[in-house]
Formats: structure tokens, sequence, C-alpha cells
């Protein structure tokens, strides 16, 4: 309860603080809108506008490039941790890869796909893949070799193997992986929606930047924080945990 009232107290000053800025310096609305403006834009975008359209469709987005990513990463890390010399060549282009910022894939993407859904669904399973390949990588490298000898012993091999001892040795390290690998999809998302046309919360944010529709610009943002906080921290974050506890990595809090 204590710690809920310092994060009011501390929104409420942050609010306080950005409306003072903005009355006494009289900053006009295309710079710094006050706080009631950027409420009246998510008042209107929701209830009038198309505030709810645009985030359904980055949602779909990223949702089907976001799976296609586990699909394709949990496969190549594999890969990766059974043959030693994918791993040699293969995987150090994976590490460098992982350094190109989401934005620098776009062009390459719209030349590709154009102007589409496809060149951002593309972008994002090019940013989401390499933490799930890393991730699955580390965690099967990391399995005891005597979970995997024992299993052998009592006379699992192949398919049964991977199934009840691998997997589920990797579960911990691969849910880590996921929670990472969102936040790359939906960075990803907003770099590409930002070049494409059509709905989108990428889109919305362009649009309120060529209209000098701050409000709006500062409402999107917003936007793309709350809910990359509530599923990357909240939703994955949750499953972490109960994850962990389960495998008995932590304690119950």
């Amino acid at each position: 309860m204590k710690v809920v009232l310092i994060r009011i107290v501390f929104f409420f000053v942050l609010f306080l603080i950005w409306y003072l800025v903005v009355a006494v310096g009289k900053l006009p609305s295309y710079i710094l809108p006050s706080p009631f403006e950027v409420f009246n834009s998510f008042y209107y975008g929701f209830c009038k506008g198309g505030y709810l359209i645009a985030i359904f469709s980055s949602l779909i987005r990223v949702l089907i490039g976001y799976f296609l990513a586990l699909g394709v990463g949990v496969l190549t890390g594999i890969m990766l941790a059974r043959y030693y010399l994918l791993d040699i060549t293969f995987g150090k282009t994976i590490l460098a890869l992982q350094s190109i910022p989401s934005v620098a894939w776009v062009p390459l993407a719209l030349l590709w796909f154009g102007i589409t859904d496809n060149a951002v669904i593309f972008i994002i399973i090019l940013e989401a893949v390499l933490p799930v390949a890393l991730s699955t990588k580390n965690a099967m490298k990391n399995i005891p070799q005597n979970f995997i000898r024992a299993a052998q012993t009592l006379g699992s091999k192949g398919l049964h193997l991977y199934k009840n001892v691998i997997i589920k040795a990797m579960i911990p390290e691969l849910v880590t992986g996921l929670r990472l690998s969102w936040a790359f999809a939906w960075r990803a998302l907003i770099a590409g929606e930002l070049f494409i046309s059509g709905a989108g919360i990428g889109q919305t944010l362009e649009l309120g930047r060529s209209l000098a529709d701050m409000a709006q610009v500062i409402a999107m943002i917003t936007t793309i924080g709350v809910i990359g906080f509530l599923t990357e921290n909240i939703f994955f974050g949750t499953i972490e945990r109960k994850v962990r506890f389960i495998w008995g990595l932590e304690g119950q809090k």
C-alpha cells in the first residue's frame, strides 16, 4: 500500500510540474501540450477516433511476427546447441545481427515487401528471433549432462528424451528469452509501422507528427509505453516468476 501511495504522489507531482512548465512558459501546443490536452486526445481517440483500431491492428501484427519468430528461434537454437560447426559460424553471425537496430531493416523490408503488413512482420521476425535462438542455445547447453545420462540409462531416447527431459530442463531459461524476445518484437513493430500505410500505433504516431498534433504524439508514446510495460513486466514477468518457483530456482513472493 505504501509503494502504491508513493507512486501516486510521484505521478501527481510529475503532472503538476508538466502543467506548470506549459502554463508558466506559455508553450504552444505543437511544442508541448498540457496534460489536459493529452487527456482530451485520449478521450476523443478512444471514444470517437481510431485509437482502439490502431492498437488492435498493431497487436495482430506483433503477435503474428512474434509467434513465427518463436518457432524459427527455438529450432535455430536447438541446431546451434547440437552442431558445433554451425555454432561457430552461423552462431557468430547471429551475435552480429543482434547489434543491428530494427529501423536499419526498414529499407530492406520495404524494397522486398512494399508498404504492407508483411514488411512490418518481417522486421519483427528478424528482431525477435535472435533472443529466442540465443536463449534456447544457452538453455540447452546449460542442462547438466547427468540429467541426460540418467534419462538415457533409464531408456529415454529420441523424441521422448527431448519431450520429458531436455525441453523441461530448458523452460526456466527459455521463458526469460521469450520475455526478451517480446521486448524486441514490440520495438520493431513501432519502427516498422512508422513507414507503412493503414491502421497502427506507429502510423497514428506518424500522423500526429505530420499534423503537428503533439497531444496525439504524446498519447501514442504513452500507449506504447503502457502496453509494453503491461505485457513485458506484468504478463511475462508473472509467468517467469511462477516458472522459476515451480522449478525451485527462487522462493515464492
